[in-house]
């Protein structure tokens, strides 16, 4: 079992910007969760958990 923040992370398909959002958010986000905060664009899903290394170098939405 883990504890904390679940997040989603993203690389942007047009800009290249990493970003994560935290799971909980989907329902704020709606459509647009998942989509870069930069430019708009879809990104593509990378990586899925709690926070970790791999999370780290990722921006988070908030």
């Amino acid at each position: 079992m883990t504890w904390g923040a679940q997040y989603m992370c993203y690389v942007c398909n047009k800009c290249s910007k990493k970003y994560k959002y935290a799971v909980d958010l989907i329902g704020e986000f709606g459509e647009d969760f998942g989509k870069c905060p930069e430019c708009g664009s879809d990104g593509k899903l990378t990586h899925e958990g709690p926070v970790s290394p791999e999370t780290s170098e990722y921006e988070e939405v908030e």
